[in-house]
Order: C-alpha cells, then sequence, then structure tokens
C-alpha cells in the first residue's frame, strides 16, 4: 500500500469518527467543538469560512463573495449572511460592527412613507441584534429611540404602525419584538436595496 493511499485510509476513517461524535450536536456546537480541536493542535489560524487554508484572510477576497463573516460573528448570523448572499461589505455599509456591538448608521431607510419606514427600522435593529448576539431580538423602547434617530418616528401614529407589521417580527412592546423568518428575510432585501450601487 502506497503512503498516499494508507494517508487517505486514515483520513477517511478519523472522518467518520469525527462525525461520530459531532452528530448529536447542533450546528454552533459542532463549529465551536472543531475550532477548539484545531486550537489545540497548534492550527489556531485556520480560517473555515475560506476553505480550511492556513491564514485564509480577512474575508474580503472568495469568502466575502459567498456572504463573507467577521471575526466572532455567531454561527447564526453567518449562516444568515451565506443563506441571503450578503457580504461583509453589504453589512459594514448598514451597520457599525465593533466586536458585540452592532448599531444602525444614518442614512435613507427604505419605504415610501412613515409606516414603511417604522417597520424597517424595527427590522434592522433586530438584524443588528442578530450580528451582536447571535438572536434578533430587541427591546421596544432601543427599536423606538433608532427610529428617532433616523427621523421616522412619529408619536401618533407609532401604535398603529406596530401592530401592521404583519409577519416580519413577533412580541410586543411589553415583551419586546423578535425577527421571525420573514423579518429575517425581509432585513437582507433591505440592506440589499440599502446597499445598491455602493
Amino acid at each position: 500500500m502506497s503512503k498516499s493511499s494508507d494517508n487517505t485510509a486514515k483520513i477517511t476513517k478519523v472522518t467518520m469518527d469525527v462525525v461520530k461524535l459531532l452528530t448529536p450536536l447542533d450546528s454552533e456546537g459542532r463549529q465551536k467543538a472543531i475550532k477548539a480541536s484545531l486550537t489545540l493542535l497548534g492550527e489556531a489560524d485556520v480560517d473555515m469560512d475560506s476553505g480550511g487554508g492556513r491564514n485564509g484572510g480577512d474575508g474580503d477576497g472568495a469568502g466575502a463573495k459567498s456572504g463573507g463573516s467577521f471575526p466572532g460573528l455567531s454561527t447564526k448570523a453567518s449562516v444568515w449572511m451565506r443563506q441571503n448572499g450578503l457580504t461583509k461589505v453589504q453589512l459594514e455599509h448598514v451597520f457599525d460592527i465593533d466586536g458585540s456591538n452592532v448599531s444602525v448608521l444614518g442614512g435613507t431607510i427604505p419605504g415610501k412613507s412613515s409606516k414603511d419606514q417604522t417597520i424597517a427600522t424595527y427590522i434592522l435593529k433586530g438584524v443588528a441584534q442578530l450580528l451582536a448576539t447571535g438572536e434578533p431580538t430587541f427591546d421596544d423602547k432601543s427599536a423606538r429611540k433608532l427610529c428617532e434617530d433616523l427621523g421616522c418616528y412619529n408619536k401618533a401614529n407609532h401604535a398603529v404602525y406596530m401592530n401592521s407589521v404583519g409577519n416580519a417580527l413577533s412580541g410586543s412592546k411589553e415583551k419586546g419584538w423578535k425577527l421571525t423568518s420573514p423579518g429575517l428575510k425581509k432585513g437582507a432585501e433591505l440592506i440589499k436595496e440599502m446597499t445598491k450601487g455602493a
């Protein structure tokens, strides 16, 4: 048996053993286990988002074309980026991302009316939280403040607007809000609209 085929057989066996060990974990747990194992083996510089090469880059190359990622971004947020074809550059045009602090940058919020812009702002707040924490949940007070900051807050009609969010958000002013799957999709569409030609 040649050295090459012997090595291939070892790799295949180890791969099957690793898969068996990782099967009970969720996706995020699997990635954490793999990254921790690589770190223990002295392979801490492996960039798993760019094909597994050492020092795979900063996400501005080929990895950015397929979604890219930020260091420290949760698995859930990275998957959402890939599923929606978003790049690191697009996110940086809409959000100020500084580690676990993510905020919506000022600018023109899509929407033909104050109602549309308010709902879009709440959705973008949910996306900011997804990027910051891995969960698209937020309190009403912070989203309302964002509406004020972006100039789309209408005190007289805000409650009416929030009663017509459709299926993009679940929750309430008292309990807080969470982006639903349609809301996450709408968030990606808003980001693409805001970054056209950028």
